[in-house]
């Protein structure tokens, strides 16, 4: 016999499947900027990073841009398939690159970014971090198709 969740319960457990994926892509995120360290220590100095920070600081923007990505895409549509989770991780890293892209033309201009190496640096990284987030949208989506199958599960006496 399956019981039906209130509508409450279920908008709780997206909101906190959301937090849960935003703080997922920051570490993501912070794992792939110190994996691509060498190339981004030095957008991290052109921008004015602290040297010490900067890896971290450009992790950042993905607790947010990821919690809203995925309330967006898997949540709000009550769908968590792994499309959608592999759309997330590739939304997540490339609206998170877009927006240091962003940052960068507000300091040094979009003639900057039009320069042959500027263009191959930010091409490459975005690129990279592309694949990077196609990859990692993969396992919060299995936990969050197995968190919702043990919720949809018939309750027993030992459940209870």
């Amino acid at each position: 016999m399956k019981t039906a969740l209130p509508a409450d319960s279920r908008f709780t457990a997206a909101r906190r499947w959301s937090l849960y994926a935003g703080v997922y892509a920051l570490g993501c995120a912070a794992l792939t900027a110190s994996l691509l360290a060498d190339v981004l220590g030095l957008f991290a100095d052109v921008v004015g990073l602290p040297p010490a920070a900067g890896m971290p600081l450009l992790a950042t923007p993905a607790l947010v841009v990821g919690t809203l990505v995925w309330w967006a895409l898997v949540e709000r549509p009550d769908t968590p398939t792994y499309l959608r989770g592999a759309a997330f991780g590739l939304l997540t890293a490339l609206l998170t690159g877009a927006l240091w892209t962003a940052w960068f033309v507000v300091i040094w201009g979009l003639e900057m970014l039009a320069a042959g190496p500027v263009r191959l640096l930010v091409g490459f990284v975005l690129g990279a971090v592309a694949v990077a987030g196609v990859l990692v949208g993969l396992p919060i989506t299995y936990l969050r198709r197995r968190s919702r199958r043990a919720s949809a599960a018939a309750a027993t006496a030992n459940s209870l």
